[in-house]
């Protein structure tokens, strides 16, 4: 399905979760000099403008990320990060968090299949990158297949950031079927997966995760696994009913199922992950709970 574009969500909780991760292990791989390669499956446009018709219609950044700014919250290595995009009403997205993280000598391989969001990501990586920036590939191709085919990369040190849509249930059984052949043959790589909290879709989220962490043990016994998860509201605080039966069905169009939350399971992950993400969810749950 190609229906989802991430500006109605930019700068939301789950982004606030994922980027904060994300940044810790980009963070953790420039620590070492050797090159590294850094995939973005599911890459959106990567630049998103706050002031858009779309985002403000949901509203979502104005509750995310500007509330919790606001709130004059400790300062940290993302939220330094993000302050120059807020400052000009833009919330980046993970490729631009990517290219500007990455060093000269590492490589960026994004992909996107949407053909819009395709083409806006190609423009804002041109407008953005420089001379001082790592290397990159754009491509417009499926996600799942781009990682299967291109792991394990030449530099062999490596992540890779995957956060489909879960429009569709096979975006959860494509997860948990990627995510443990692609750690089969590229033991070492860091695998980020972010992953919606949905009431009604609680037992098929469960299952992916379990297929996931069985299936990596099974090629590792000792591999480092953390579950972090960003909790917004209670569990049962939403509509049990998925998206499409709401909008046959309901006639209250304005309150669809909504996320109650929303995780980062990370495969290989670096020192201290689970102790710093955890911090910073403590600091910024009950606020954005307000």
């Amino acid at each position: 399905m190609l229906s989802y574009q991430h500006i109605f969500h930019a700068g939301n909780h789950a982004d606030i979760l994922k980027h904060y991760v994300l940044l810790f292990v980009l963070n953790s791989l420039n620590k070492k000099e050797k090159p590294y390669t850094f995939f973005d499956t599911h890459s959106g446009s990567g630049l998103y403008d706050l002031l858009d018709n779309r985002s403000l219609k949901t509203n979502e950044a104005e509750k995310g990320i500007l509330h919790i700014l606001n709130n004059n919250v400790d300062s940290n290595f993302y939220f330094d990060f993000i302050k120059a995009f807020i400052d000009n009403k833009q919330y980046p997205g993970s490729p631009v968090i990517e290219l500007k993280t990455l060093r000269k000598s590492d490589f960026l391989v994004l992909s996107e299949l949407h053909p819009q969001e395709y083409c806006n990501l190609k423009n804002n990586i041109n407008i953005l990158k420089d001379e001082n920036n790592c290397s990159v590939a754009v491509h417009n191709r499926n996600g799942w297949e781009m990682l299967k085919a291109l792991t394990p990369p030449k530099t062999k040190r490596g992540a890779v950031l995957i956060d489909p849509s879960y429009e569709e249930i096979k975006d959860y059984e494509d997860a948990a079927e990627t995510i443990v052949h692609v750690n089969k043959k590229w033991n070492n790589g860091i695998i980020l997966l972010w992953y919606p909290l949905l009431n009604h879709r609680s037992q098929i989220i469960e299952n992916m995760l379990n297929q996931i962490i069985e299936g990596c043990k099974k090629n590792n016994q000792n591999i480092e696994i953390s579950n972090l998860q960003l909790l917004v509201d209670e569990k049962d605080a939403h509509k049990e009913v998925a998206l499409k039966e709401f909008l046959e069905h309901s006639e209250d169009k304005k309150n669809p199922p909504r996320l109650y939350g929303s995780g980062m399971l990370v495969i290989n992950s670096p020192w201290m992950l689970k102790d710093s993400t955890e911090a910073f969810i403590n600091n910024i749950e009950k606020i954005i709970r307000r």
